[in-house]
């Protein structure tokens, strides 16, 4: 079947900024772009969006979900769950992500996850990959991650762990300094898996070999790293030798993500990170869904004690921050609001900017012809009015 989608701003994240255009749609496959004049004559169902935009489906690379809490029979529902509710958020597709868990829970969820990657989520955001945040990573920069399952590199565990994926590890957060790093890097260089650093306190002299060997991007930027408190006597005993922050900030080698829900990183501080990496920048979740079993309760698989949900982000029971409950429709709006980033840049970084990463960026991310009709309708404000995926509304 073809639709028209007609009469919307179009926010295409690879155009010099939004224009008045119309999308023609082909068996789950976006055919044209055309010029409002042009669409006058295609025989096509239509689908009239005065007074709407219409953006590319956004792609979350950091989503913990209610997946690090479900286990077994338990799993499956669990992404379900949360595939069907991203779609309210303008969320097409995601990574999911893991935790740093003992080898035998690390691998059933590996395991789990190809899986649903290879059959689908139907009738909601795709699972397009596993990200493994850990358990390679500095204990002494491990947030909330669970402290007791943090290792450091086996060789014979990572090259498991990637067969039993089969291909559908996308990206892993590691820590340069971790003994067996340089192992992990060449593994991931040759399976062509994104190597990201987090959960690190490195020195510049370890972050300049990682990059040598196919380090590339940076995870949750100014989160569970080395600040950027400068000349501050307590620095090197409370972050170590290096301010990593700042220094990762300035390094054009690599690209990053953030946190934008203003709670994770202060706004003046996602302002300067916008504008120090520029087309570098991606926007992420790092949600965290509480499950009614995990909230409050005594312990958690975040091996810190129970969760709770503040309303602004998911934090253990001593107030450290354990993840957020921002969804990317959000941050696209705090980055704006913000000053951050102009409407279409924030997009960009919510869409193109992570398909560009993964190298999916033919399939995903974009509006151009022959990509898949994954797309969200925005109202003026920028909230979500309705998602499609594959030329179907799923919201």
């Amino acid at each position: 079947m073809k639709r028209l989608f007609e009469n919307a701003e179009v926010f295409d994240p690879e155009a010099a900024g939004p224009r008045g255009a119309a999308l023609l749609v082909e068996d789950g496959r976006i055919e044209a772009q055309l010029e409002p004049g042009e669409a006058t004559t295609v025989d096509a169902e239509r689908v009239d969006l005065t007074g709407y935009s219409l953006a590319p489906g956004f792609i979350d690379l950091h989503f913990h979900g209610e997946l690090v809490f479900a286990r077994g029979a338990e799993f499956g529902a669990a992404l379900q769950r949360s595939a069907r509710a991203r779609p309210a958020e303008g969320t097409t597709a995601f990574l999911a992500t893991s935790v740093a868990w003992p080898g035998a829970r690390l691998r059933d969820f590996v395991l789990e996850m190809a899986e649903a990657v290879a059959t689908g989520t139907p009738g909601g955001a795709r699972a397009i990959g596993i990200h493994l945040e850990g358990p390679w990573i500095n204990p002494e920069a491990a947030g909330a991650q669970p402290g007791e399952a943090i290792r450091a590199c086996d060789p014979r565990e990572i090259d498991e762990l990637l067969a039993l994926a089969a291909g559908t590890v996308k990206l892993v957060t590691l820590a340069p300094e971790v003994s067996g790093s340089r192992a992990l890097l060449a593994a991931l260089a040759r399976a062509g898996v994104v190597a990201a650093l987090g959960h690190s306190l490195a020195e510049s002299s370890a972050v300049d070999a990682a990059i040598g060997e196919g380090l590339c991007h940076v995870t949750h930027l100014f989160n569970a790293m080395g600040g950027t408190r400068h000349r501050n006597p307590a620095r090197k005993a409370a972050y170590g030798d290096d301010e990593l922050a700042g220094r990762l900030l300035g390094d054009d080698r690599l690209g990053c993500d953030l946190i934008c829900d203003g709670v994770h990183v202060h706004p003046d501080w996602v302002v300067g990170a916008c504008r120090a990496k520029g087309e570098q920048l991606s926007l992420i979740s790092d949600r965290v869904e509480l499950p009614a079993q995990a909230a409050g309760s005594g312990a958690s698989e975040f091996g810190a004690g129970g969760l709770r949900d503040d309303g602004q982000a998911i934090r253990l029971a001593d107030g450290r921050l354990a993840g957020s409950s921002l969804s990317l429709d959000r941050a696209i709006r705090n980055a704006v609001a913000f000053g951050a980033l102009s409407r279409i840049e924030a997009i960009a970084a919510c869409s193109l900017r992570p398909a560009k990463l993964l190298g999916i960026e033919a399939e995903r991310g974009t509006l151009r012809p022959g990509a898949r009709a994954d797309f969200a309708i925005l109202d003026a404000q920028g909230a979500v009015a309705e998602t499609w995926i594959g030329g179907e509304r799923v919201f």
